[in-house]
C-alpha cells in the first residue's frame, strides 16, 4: 500500500461521486450508476455477471476478506480509501470499507413463458418491503418481477434489503400494470390479485402446474379495483379475527412460497 495513493478527503472527486450516488436518486438517474456497499453485495454482483466500473475500498477490508481481490481484478478502476473517510462515506450502521460502483442495468424486456412464475408489484414504495420481497422472489426462483410506481429498485436501501436479490432475477419497470396483466393472461399465465374479496381463494390455489403471477399492492392502499378485476382471480391469506393485514413483504413471502414450492 505504501506506493499507492490513498484518498483521505471527502472533497476528492471519487469520494464526492460515491457520496452523491449513495444519497441522491437524481445523481443515480443522471449518471446511470448505482452503488453496492459491503463485501457480500459486491461479490454477489460478480456472481451475477456484473463488472464494476470502480471499486473503492480500504486496505483493512482487503486484509479481512482476501476474496475481494477478485472484485478489484474485475473492476475497471480500483481506488483506495482512508479508513476514517470510508466510515464517513458509508451508508450502513457498520461500514465494511468496500464499495462498488456499477452501471444501472438497462430496462429489461422479459420474455413471458407459459410455465413461468411472476411477481407483480403495484406502488410498493417502502424500500424495506420492496427489497425484502425481491429477496424472497430471487431465493425461491421467481422468473421475473414487474414493478409499477415502486421504490427505486437500485437504491442502496432496496439493494441491501434484497440481499442482492435485485441482481439475481430480471426486474422490469412497467408503465401500465393493467397492460402487463393482459400480456401475461394472453400468454396463458393465470394472474392472482392479493386482495380481500368475497370468493377470494386460499393460497393453496397457487401451487400446481401452469404459469402463474401474483399481484401485490401498496402497503396502505392495497390494490385498485380495476387491477383486481383485470386478474384471473383473487387470493387472500386467512388470519385470525382482529388481526391487522400483513405488510407487503410478509404477504409476498407466503404467496411466493405457495407459488414456487413445486
Amino acid at each position: 500500500m505504501s506506493d499507492l495513493q490513498v484518498i483521505r478527503s471527502r472533497e476528492n472527486l471519487h469520494a464526492k461521486q460515491l457520496d452523491t450516488l449513495l444519497r441522491q436518486k437524481k445523481a443515480r438517474e443522471a449518471s446511470g450508476l448505482f452503488v453496492l456497499e459491503g463485501a457480500r453485495l459486491c461479490l454477489d454482483a460478480l456472481s451475477a455477471g456484473l463488472r464494476p466500473e470502480s471499486v473503492l475500498l480500504t486496505a483493512s477490508a482487503l486484509r479481512k476478506n482476501p476474496g475481494l481481490a477478485a472484485l478489484t481484478g474485475q473492476a475497471r478502476q480500483t481506488i483506495w480509501l482512508d479508513e476514517t473517510l470510508a466510515e464517513r462515506l458509508g451508508d450502513t450502521k457498520t461500514p465494511q470499507g468496500v464499495f462498488a460502483v456499477l452501471k444501472t442495468p438497462p430496462p429489461t424486456t422479459v420474455k413471458i413463458h407459459e410455465q413461468g412464475r411472476y411477481l407483480l408489484l403495484h406502488q410498493v414504495r417502502d424500500p424495506g418491503n420492496l427489497g425484502g420481497t425481491l429477496r424472497t422472489a430471487a431465493a425461491l426462483g421467481a422468473s421475473a418481477a414487474f414493478l409499477y410506481e415502486c421504490a427505486e429498485a437500485y437504491s442502496p436501501k432496496v439493494v441491501r434489503a434484497s440481499m442482492g436479490g435485485v441482481l439475481r432475477i430480471p426486474v422490469a419497470v412497467v408503465d401500465d400494470m393493467a397492460q402487463q396483466i393482459q400480456i401475461l393472461r394472453q400468454s396463458s399465465v393465470k394472474t392472482y390479485a392479493a386482495a380481500l374479496r368475497q370468493g377470494a381463494r386460499l393460497p393453496g390455489c397457487l401451487s400446481g402446474d401452469g404459469g402463474k403471477a401474483i399481484l401485490i399492492g401498496n402497503e396502505g392502499a392495497g390494490l385498485p379495483d380495476d387491477l383486481i378485476a383485470a386478474c384471473t382471480d383473487c387470493v387472500t391469506i386467512p388470519m385470525k379475527s382482529g388481526s391487522e393485514s400483513l405488510n407487503a413483504a410478509m404477504a409476498a413471502g407466503i404467496l411466493l412460497w405457495e407459488m414456487l414450492r413445486g
